[in-house]
């Protein structure tokens, strides 16, 4: 049985609805859902720096109805890939960032060839992370539309005929049904986060009831462990930060629903 322990870590002014965060070379980049930019924060000087992903007014606390919803971002050792969520046309982009330049792409055709291999409606189709393992892409879709899909979606684009949709079932927080927020690759494991939020939306927002830990093989062969975490939050982001002689500690982002801009990142030290 894991033990879990979670502690405020810093906090960061300048960033509202953060909804998804990687930890690399004592930076943290983190991604709003209601923003353009990509936000990324030095631990040792305590700065932080914006990067334009795509112009247009205004570039942060954008409407709900015109957002892109960037929802993931994720690391592959050479450069971030941060993906929309597809839960409304313009929320199809998935951006490439190698530290300097920043690369567009549209991604409608690749979601649309998911949901219609897997047979999921526009309504329950909601990208919350994403990992890459190699030519794999795993993605988490958020199981809070209307039929509660939670499921874990593999694309290899140099091999379409290998997609793989990969349900899983997760427990219900008081009463209130659980749906991916994030995932992050440790080793031969992935670790996930999943939230309880009262909704069966992909659009709107609900009453929180706080947030899980699970862990899953990264081929996807195992039964998930799941565990909750301490407290009420609606984590968003999780990245590795270190492994200990104890155990290994993650950094959870948190999106509050408020115009507040005043991040809080966790750590949530897991031992044995």
């Amino acid at each position: 049985m894991l033990k879990l322990i979670l502690e405020a870590f810093i906090s960061i002014s300048g960033i509202t609805a953060a909804s998804g965060i990687v930890y690399h070379n004592d930076e943290l980049h983190i991604v709003s859902d209601n923003s353009n930019y990509l936000y990324s924060y030095n631990l040792t000087q305590q700065h932080l720096s914006k990067t334009a992903l795509m112009e247009a007014d205004p570039m942060e606390n954008i409407s709900k109805a015109n957002k892109m919803d960037l929802e993931s971002i994720t690391f592959d050792g050479n450069r971030y890939y941060l993906y929309g969520s597809g839960s409304t046309e313009k929320r199809n982009n998935r951006f490439i960032w190698d530290g300097n330049k920043v690369v567009k792409e549209d991604y409608s055709k690749i979601y649309a060839h998911l949901m219609q291999k897997f047979k999921i409606s526009k309504e329950d189709f909601n990208i919350e992370g994403v990992v890459h393992i190699g030519d794999r892409i795993l993605l988490f879709n958020r199981g809070n539309g209307p039929q509660g899909i939670n499921v874990i979606l593999e694309y290899n684009g140099k091999a379409e005929d290998k997609s793989r949709c990969i349900p899983v079932e997760l427990p219900t927080i008081r009463g209130i049904s659980t749906g991916f927020s994030d995932a992050t690759l440790v080793g031969e494991d992935i670790y996930f986060i999943a939230t309880a939020e009262d909704a069966k939306s992909t659009y709107l927002d609900g009453e929180i009831a706080g947030s899980l830990l699970g862990k899953i093989s990264a081929d996807l062969s195992s039964e998930p462990e799941v565990f909750q975490i301490p407290g009420n939050h609606k984590f968003e982001g999780i990245t590795f930060k270190e492994k200990t002689d104890k155990g290994l500690i993650f950094l959870l982002c948190e999106d509050t629903d408020t115009e507040n801009a005043e991040l809080t990142v966790y750590s949530l030290n897991v031992t044995n």
